[in-house]
């Protein structure tokens, strides 16, 4: 059974793409946390992103989900 996610987890997806101006409505993330994590464009503007299981939420926002939000094109707001 996977790990569900926390609260300090969401938090931390959540400062990331508020910072990079995506509405929060946009973003779906699955309860529970699955290796090795990811984020996919499900069309119509919208994102699923979804938690490791073995790695900090924290360090992987930064160094898995920043690069990939990069690589569909979002960037950090001005």
């Amino acid at each position: 059974m996977p790990t569900p996610i926390r609260q300090e987890d969401m938090e931390a997806v959540f400062a990331l793409t508020d910072a990079l101006g995506i509405h929060r409505e946009a973003i779906s993330v699955p309860l529970g946390k699955r290796d090795p994590g990811g984020v996919r464009d499900v069309g119509r503007g919208q994102l699923q992103v979804t938690l490791p299981e073995t790695q900090a939420a924290e360090e992987w926002v930064e160094s898995t989900l920043r690069p990939e939000l990069s690589r569909l094109g979002y960037e950090e707001l001005p």
